[in-house]
């Protein structure tokens, strides 16, 4: 991820780009040009290129904000948004429809309400969005400088850039103001009012940018994560601090930001719409795949189904080809395998015993045996007269009585017969 920064000061403009790598972020190149009226559009045509797809941070001077200390213990800047319009209805110079609002927690429960006019805000959007950087955020840079100190800072400290000061306590802002254009010493005179009005007494005072702030400041101490934005290049990373901070509130996920409400930033939502189409799109494929799929295993398994259906249907007329209609052809099966093995169709089992050994190979099938009381009868295929009459000395010993009769030639040479004797014993 590549971000750029462009901070209006009011004497120059600082464009910088960053590159977000893990959790570090690294300059790229930067530019620094006195601001002149008209030149604005000129100076950031180049950057269109090389910018197209970053995410882009305006930084405007402090005087384009208005900021006013509340009581507010509420720490969550989302609620303390949504709650300032209220605590501020009336107290401001324009309507409330015409202020977009940011809130900045300060040393408990106090909380900075910054705001600034819509119209005022519009245009400097527009001159960006009319070139290709159409900025993300809208901010100043006296809101992030927070991101320039020491992990662990104590005491009081104030940074400032000659335009703008914030006091800082334990790490924590407690005072954000403007500095005032008139005056010799406009940082002293800030600082001697801010300790008659609240009691906070500076120990130290940093510098950054360009510019000669007082004789009691000096330079900002570089951090581990400046000097790995910066490798090298002290100078710079002092002159484009500011910008860093910014990029890095960004990077942090939360930053003040005025495009808010009618001044919402919307090209970054429209692209990830336009990126979540494709995925969108795969999903729905993804999705037709599955009920395909399930439509495919649907009909195979019907298809087996049926098929399995017509196997027992068709083994169910070969063993019982006298009943016309079958309810359930699986459960009658599995009854009549049940009454088979009951102690009353013993008679029924030793008669298909003893015609199964009598058969041999001159029989070519029974198809039909039917055992009533003791008495059993039925019909077979014999391949000649011969055979059926070997069949019946083989079957007479088993079965006592044994006749055969009704013999039939059949067109295929064979001998079709019919058969009943009687069950002798009872045994094996």
């Amino acid at each position: 991820m590549f971000i750029t920064v462009i901070q209006l000061s009011a004497e120059e403009t600082i464009i910088a780009r960053f590159k977000r790598q893990r959790s570090q972020l690294l300059f790229q190149e930067g530019t620094r040009h006195p601001l002149q009226d008209g030149d604005l559009e000129e100076l950031l045509a180049p950057w269109r290129a090389k910018s197209t797809g970053d995410r882009i941070i305006l930084s405007l001077q402090p005087t384009e904000f208005s900021l006013r200390e509340i009581d507010l213990p509420i720490a969550e800047r989302k609620k303390a948004r949504e709650i300032i319009p209220l605590e501020l209805k009336g107290e401001t110079a324009l309507d409330g429809e015409e202020v977009v609002y940011e809130a900045l927690p300060l040393q408990t429960p106090i909380c900075a309400a910054i705001w600034s006019g819509i119209k005022r805000l519009e245009p400097l959007i527009g001159r960006l969005a009319e070139v290709g950087l159409d900025p993300e955020v809208v901010t100043s840079p006296m809101f992030t400088w927070h991101h320039l100190l020491q992990e662990g800072e104590s005491g009081d400290l104030a940074i400032t850039d000659g335009e703008a000061v914030a006091i800082y306590r334990g790490g924590k802002p407690v005072y954000l103001r403007p500095l005032p254009r008139g005056g010799e010493t406009p940082l002293a005179t800030t600082l001697a009012a801010l300790e008659l009005s609240k009691g906070i007494t500076v120990e130290q005072i940093f510098s950054i940018g360009t510019g000669e702030v007082s004789a009691e400041s000096a330079p900002l101490p570089i951090t581990p994560s400046l000097a790995g934005c910066f490798p090298g290049d002290p100078s710079a990373t002092r002159d484009l601090a500011s910008a860093y901070s910014a990029a890095a509130d960004l990077a942090g996920g939360d930053p003040v930001n005025f495009r808010r409400g009618p001044l919402s930033y919307v090209r970054r939502r429209i692209e990830l719409q336009r990126k979540l189409r494709l995925t969108w799109g795969l999903a729905a494929g993804l999705i037709i795949l599955i009920f395909a799929e399930a439509g495919v295993r649907y009909y195979l398994l019907q298809r087996d189904l049926k098929s399995v259906e017509s196997s027992i249907a068709r083994i169910y007329r070969q063993a019982f080809p006298k009943r016309s209609k079958a309810v359930d052809e699986i459960a009658e099966m599995k009854a009549e395998i049940r009454r088979l093995g009951s102690a009353s169709s013993q008679v029924t089992l030793v008669s298909i015993k003893r015609l199964a050994e009598a058969k041999g190979e001159d029989i070519s099938e029974i198809y039909e045996v039917e055992v009533e009381g003791a008495g059993v009868s039925g019909k077979g295929i014999a391949r000649s007269v011969q055979a059926v009459n070997d069949f019946k000395a083989r079957c007479t010993p088993l079965f006592g009585a044994f006749d055969v009769n009704e013999l039939k030639s059949r067109p295929d040479g064979s001998t079709g017969f019919s058969f009943r004797g009687g069950v002798k014993g009872g045994g094996n």
